[in-house]
């Protein structure tokens, strides 16, 4: 299949209309970056969980029964046959210094990836803002280059009456059949360019992926604030070095003592002696002496593990300082750009009706009228431009403030 063809199944595709609020909260509820995030979380806890429940009381039910003959296998008479119990026991760690730690360092794990979810939020509104922005500015560009077109058709089909009666040269009608060619190959150019950015936004909404979007114009203003509290990149790098402390932690105590209470009780069957109850409590605590290098090698991994906690919190301060001071100044510049084409289209666009009328009226040249289009369809593409340059620059600064 042609690309033209292809070009014209995707434009015969029904369109699917939102705007660029509507596509932001698709995006940060239910994108597929969102979505894994918030797995990553329900990972977290559930880990947590297991941290945690090493040192939760757990009662088991157990059943047993043996019968044997003969002398036991220490050679002492056997006090009975056959003999069986049926009970439940339980434990529970009174002291356990080490899996208090691992369990807190689990806890800072989840506060990580519940700050990353936070962040793949703002990842996807800003990855929207551009995308949406993009497209408007590739429509707006199509648009340009039909205009450009009709205007080139105008002028192609007054001027070939002209040079059938011998008052103007075929080769103005010639140049004009050019022009008119170029201002269609650049028109397909920027609707493909538009598919493109429309199916790319689809995706990140997870909508149907059509590649045909009817987006609504819009006018950015000032950046959005975000709520109170820090930044979420950096709240993942302080809980990845709480983590890491715990986990330190964690490796020095783990010479400590750890004291556990144990107890049972069940109905037991012995031949010979009447069915009853017994039951039985205590306490055990362990103390290591002596673990070889083992200690030493874990302390040093988990040291090693904070220091480069620590230089990732730093560079995640650093990052978002730079990030934050580019993007401050890449709005103000992209801004002013918008503004300052608009001025340049309005004069353009002042300049070529004028150049129009007096070359009706046959008094300046086809050159002089082709460069007049040509500045004003330029000044207009470089508009389009300026907008989708302002919406990707005021992504990138709400990103950098924690927007979404």
């Amino acid at each position: 299949m042609s690309p033209l063809v292809l070009l014209l199944a995707w434009l015969s595709a029904p369109s699917l209309a939102f705007t660029l609020d509507e596509a932001r909260d698709a995006a940060v509820e239910g994108s597929l970056s969102v979505e894994r995030a918030r797995a990553n979380v329900a990972a977290a806890e559930a880990d947590a969980l297991l941290a945690l429940a090493g040192g939760l009381p757990a009662i088991t039910a157990y059943g047993s029964a043996s019968t044997g003959a003969g002398l036991t296998s220490f050679g002492f008479p056997r006090p009975a046959q056959n003999q069986g119990a049926l009970g439940l026991r339980g434990s529970a760690v009174l002291l356990s210094p080490s899996l208090w730690a691992g369990a807190a360092a689990a806890r800072r794990s989840v506060e990580g990836q519940e700050a990353m979810l936070q962040w793949a939020m703002v990842e996807a509104r800003r990855q929207v803002t551009v995308t949406y922005t993009a497209a408007l500015g590739a429509q707006a560009r199509a648009e340009v280059w039909r205009r450009s077109a009709q205007d080139a058709q105008a002028a192609a089909d007054a001027t070939a009456s002209l040079v059938n009666a011998g008052l103007r040269p075929a080769s103005e009608l010639s140049r004009l059949r050019a022009e008119l060619a170029s201002a269609e190959a650049e028109a397909l150019a920027a609707e493909g360019d538009a598919i493109a950015l429309c199916a790319s936004l689809q995706g990140l909404m997870r909508a149907e992926i059509t590649g045909q979007c009817s987006l609504s114009p819009t006018t950015l203003g000032p950046p959005e604030a975000a709520e109170a509290g820090a930044h979420p990149a950096l709240i993942a790098a302080q809980a990845a070095l709480a983590a890491a402390e715990a986990q330190r932690t964690g490796a020095t105590l783990g010479l400590g003592p750890t004291v556990t209470a144990n107890g049972s009780v069940a109905r037991f069957q012995v031949t010979g002696v009447e069915p009853g109850v017994g039951w039985s409590a205590g306490v055990e605590a362990t103390q290591p002496l002596f673990v070889g290098g083992q200690g030493v090698a874990e302390r040093r991994g988990a040291q090693a593990a904070v220091d480069a906690a620590n230089v990732e919190l730093a560079q995640a301060e650093q990052d978002l300082e730079v990030a934050t001071a580019s993007a401050v100044a890449n709005h103000r510049a992209a801004a002013a750009s918008a503004e300052a084409r608009k001025v340049a289209l309005d004069a353009a666009g002042d300049a070529f009706a004028d150049v129009d009328a007096r070359y009706q009226a046959g008094l300046v040249s086809l050159t002089d009228w082709l460069d007049a289009r040509r500045a004003r369809d330029a000044a207009a593409v470089s508009l389009a431009l300026a907008e989708a340059g302002l919406g990707a620059a005021l992504a990138e600064l709400e990103a950098t403030t924690g927007v979404y």
